[in-house]
């Protein structure tokens, strides 16, 4: 796992491969594609909504792997600027960053990323008559966040509270106090700009440390736990903020006081309850099964605890799918989700932060037909419905011909689509939100013969209701 280290304590050799890694990036073009996305998605949701830190944080987490395939030593580090808040300091040092601009407000002059060095040429920027040579005019906007400040943002609950205030307060005011390319919507433009951000990413995971009991993520009126974050969101398992709201399970920490990873157990489908004990306060259990086949399972708790239950997937330990307090017996927890093939994650914790206690956990799978259910392509449409929170119904279809096929759903309800296939429940195909009439979905698309599946679930994950559905051929 990759530690991100705070640059002040980097040798001269892990500052050296840093450098080098950014600017071998810079040479083959891809540096430049993340600058790209930052500008064409300023205004589109990555800022100002609760995307602010999930997005970033991928953002930066894909960075650092295409640094690590140019060297896998490196890692991103982090700038503490409630530390190091003078010019003078290392990071603003000709081996590093390099300096302020000539005058302040003009081209950096200093360091590797200077334009003399003819490495380091702005070819991505707001405007195509803006200058080509980074700049910088570093303390003339604003002074830097204080310890007190951080401090006070890292006491906001809840996640929205939080986010607002470190994105508004704390953020923005560091992008101002760099000034130049900075402060611009092309500004990863200034390597400094992922160390800025690594520092606001590591503040999200330490927020996260400080409240254990809260939501590490709430979503706004725009954006959900499971929306798939531009511009990957055509990627066969896209990143939404759920899937990387534990930094940890992405493969990366922030040294050794960070939360190390725990062991995970795995259970099987059916077989008789686990016996465990949560045994100190604050902890929490990892458990693992799989599901084959889209289908309904039972996952319930027993004992004396008063247990809270995480379910997060299908494949990933950070996807969180529902949760649950006390819909089981006494003060146990219960969920009865219909699940679509994968791997499941279930995190168990006590109810009170302070709390400890024995329990047990079984995972079932309902009984129910041998299949999903079948639509008739061209033939009448089938009724369903949404019953419970993140539920998904799961169809087929036989396509018996090369054609174009319609698969469309109707009624009120806000549908979320996905169409796998053909022969194979996991072989994703696309997905849909609201091509189709109202909130409704809609995919269209050339098929070859075969046996299609169509999974169907509410867009929010708290949403339920009424929907029809039906596939046909043109």
């Amino acid at each position: 796992m990759g530690m991100r280290k705070n640059q002040s304590t980097l040798t001269a050799d892990e500052k050296s491969r840093f450098i080098n890694a950014v600017l071998q990036l810079k040479a083959n073009g891809i540096y430049d594609r993340y600058v790209q996305h930052h500008r064409d998605l300023f205004n589109s949701g990555i800022h100002n909504t609760a995307l602010f830190l999930p997005w970033h944080r991928e953002f930066l987490r894909r960075l650092e792997l295409d640094l690590q395939a140019i060297d896998p030593s490196v890692n991103l580090p982090y700038w503490d600027w409630t530390i190091d808040r003078a010019l003078t300091s290392s990071f603003w040092g000709n081996d590093f960053m390099g300096g302020n601009g000539v005058p302040s407000g003009g081209a950096v002059q200093t360091g590797p990323f200077a334009f003399s060095t003819g490495r380091w040429t702005l070819t991505i920027r707001d405007n195509p008559a803006a200058r080509v040579e980074l700049t910088r005019a570093i303390g003339s906007g604003s002074s830097l966040p204080t310890t007190n400040a951080v401090l006070r943002a890292l006491s906001r609950v809840p996640f929205s509270s939080f986010t607002v205030e470190l994105e508004n307060l704390i953020h923005n005011i560091v992008h101002v106090w760099i000034g130049g390319s900075a402060g611009t919507r092309s500004s990863p433009n200034d390597p400094a700009f992922f160390l800025l951000h690594c520092n606001v990413d590591r503040l999200w995971a330490e927020w996260q440390k400080l409240h254990p009991t809260e939501s590490p993520f709430q979503g706004d009126g725009q954006f959900n736990v499971n929306s798939p974050m531009p511009p990957w969101e055509n990627e066969i398992t896209p990143p939404t903020p759920g899937r990387v709201s534990d930094h940890i399970a992405m493969g990366y920490n922030y040294g050794p006081d960070d939360p190390v990873p725990v062991p995970i157990v795995d259970l099987t489908v059916g077989a008789p309850s686990h016996q465990a004990n949560i045994g100190q306060a604050g902890e929490f259990d990892w458990y693992r099964f799989v599901s084959p086949l889209a289908s309904t399972y039972t996952l319930e708790t027993q004992g004396p605890s008063d247990i809270w239950m995480s379910l997060y997937g299908p494949n990933s330990q950070s996807a969180l799918v529902t949760e649950d307090d006390d819909s089981g017996e006494g003060s146990n927890s219960r969920i009865v989700s219909n699940l679509s093939a994968g791997t499941y994650f279930i995190r168990i914790r006590h109810y009170q932060a302070a709390g400890t206690g024995n329990y047990s956990l079984s995972v079932n799978r309902n009984a129910q037909p041998p299949g999903p259910a079948e639509i008739v392509v061209n033939g009448p449409e089938v009724q369903g419905s949404i019953a419970a929170t993140n539920e998904s119904d799961v169809y087929l279809f036989n396509a018996s011909q090369t054609a174009t096929y319609t698969i469309v759903t109707s009624g009120n309800t806000d549908t979320f689509l996905t169409l796998n296939g053909p022969d194979n429940q996991n072989a994703f195909i696309s997905q849909d939100d609201d091509s189709g009439p109202g909130s409704n979905s809609q995919i269209i698309r050339v098929l070859t013969p075969g046996i299609y599946y169509v999974r169907i679930r509410h867009y929010s994950p708290t949403g339920t209701g009424n929907y029809g559905i039906s596939v046909r051929r043109t």
